[in-house]
């Protein structure tokens, strides 16, 4: 899988060679690669983005591969070069006869067409690391370097100060991304959804219960971005831990989500706020009228509202359409990134609730495993983003939202925002380190 080449580094410090660039790169993406294709789009002074692959099969015609990673790497407007680093332990015999040759020939000849040629290249494996395209073993020791030179070059000690770490793999890369379990909570957190289940099925989509539930997701979401804007980027926890005082608010969201599109107009609030949100959903025709009034958990009060307003109007005349956009990631601007990663760690901490719900229905878990995974979609992270996937898929079979998305991920299609430095997601304002050669 893949990640968006457009989080160009944007507080650089330097680079003094191969060991601090390699070091950086797990840095990066947040884990140590396996198996893996990392290309760093470059210009003249600095690194830019990090695209991340799974090394394909042996047998596979590369030409259709390096034609897809060569489509990637151009969206990053600015580059003129490209470095690489083939993380393998595939058998290296000889200097001269380098792993993935016929990959790395493919590919090499379709970035310089692209203007975007490899200017150097190392492989990393679990015992050594070596120059790529150097077969002089007088200037490139054989069978490599110790990879001592990287864990303690001078980049990757500036980015253990400024509070950077990654885990050992993906999959422990994303696991930390999750709360532990709710425990006594999470069950009352269950026994409260259970009960807004049994009230509010079938009412969800009337207009006023629609919009007083966007209104206490959008309190949550609001309670999450100012408790994130309060902690320092190394102390940051997962999830959003106030959730858990409250289990009946926690059991609302919950039931909530049985609601398809309430689920799908969260990712649209999350990115465009709830007032457009709203009226997207209206202009897709989504609600109904309901003559019931809104059924809501005690808390935030302060924050619910429960006047239904009308979606029309001169605000957002492209209402439907910008709702659309969102979700197949055809919006031509900005998301409201605060509003996502807020909507991550409540989605998060949620997952958590769930998973201490011992009830054989995971209604609640698949919606929130494909919404975390469209948000890391979003951001650029499609490798993160096939772990969430996959978890869902493996819970629920044909479960719509993570099959569409996995189409997505499989044929290399990022959101439009996340292929522009200026409106993509940029992980090293929230994560510190960036890099500069």
């Amino acid at each position: 899988m893949t990640n968006s080449p457009s989080q160009r580094s944007r507080d650089p410090f330097p680079v003094s060679g191969p060991a601090d660039i390699l070091a950086y790169i797990p840095h990066s993406l947040g884990f140590t690669p396996k198996e893996s294709l990392v290309l760093m789009t470059m210009d003249s002074s600095r690194l830019g983005a990090t695209l991340r692959l799974d090394l394909p099969p042996s047998a596979l015609d590369y030409s259709e591969f390096a034609a897809k990673v060569s489509d990637i790497l151009r969206s990053d407007v600015s580059a003129d070069g490209v470095l690489m680093a083939l993380y393998t332990d595939r058998a290296w015999k000889r200097p001269d006869a380098p792993p993935y040759r016929r990959l790395i020939h493919q590919l090499s000849r379709r970035l310089t067409a692209g203007g975007l040629p490899i200017r150097d290249g190392w492989v990393i494996s679990s015992a050594a690391w070596r120059e790529y395209f150097c077969s002089d073993s007088r200037c490139c020791p054989w069978p490599g370097r110790s990879l001592e030179d990287i864990t303690s070059s001078t980049l990757s000690a500036e980015m253990v100060y400024r509070g950077s770490a990654y885990a050992p793999t993906l999959v422990q890369a994303v696991a930390l991304d999750i709360p532990e379990p709710w425990g006594s909570s999470g069950a009352a957190a269950a026994v409260h959804g259970a009960a807004y289940v049994r009230r509010l099925t079938g009412h969800w989509c009337g207009s006023s219960q629609f919009l007083a539930t966007l209104d206490v997701w959008a309190a949550v979401f609001g309670s999450a971005a100012a408790a994130a804007a309060g902690v320092r980027p190394a102390e940051p926890e997962p999830g959003f831990a106030r959730l858990r005082t409250d289990p009946e608010t926690a059991g609302f969201l919950l039931a909530s989500l049985r609601s398809r599109p309430v689920r799908d107009t969260l990712l649209v609030m999350a990115a465009l706020g709830k007032d457009q949100a709203f009226a997207g959903a209206d202009a897709c025709n989504l609600l109904s009228v309901d003559g019931r009034g809104p059924l809501l958990p005690p808390w935030p009060k302060e924050a619910v509202k429960t006047d239904a307003r009308d979606p029309e109007g001169e605000h957002f005349p492209e209402a439907g359409r910008d709702y659309r956009d969102v979700l197949v990631g055809q919006y031509p601007r900005s998301p409201h990134w605060d509003a996502v990663d807020a909507a991550f760690a409540v989605f998060a901490e949620l997952l958590a609730a769930d998973a201490a719900d011992g009830t054989a229905d995971r209604e609640a878990s698949s919606a929130l495993l494909s919404l975390m995974g469209w948000i890391e979609w979003a951001r650029g992270r499609g490798s993160r983003a096939q772990v969430l996937l996959t978890r869902c898929l493996e819970a629920h079979p044909g479960y719509r939202l993570a099959e569409l998305l996995e189409e997505l991920l499989a044929t290399g299609v990022f959101p439009v925002w996340a292929t522009n430095p200026g409106t993509a997601w940029n992980g090293s304002e929230r994560n510190p380190g960036a890099a500069r050669r």
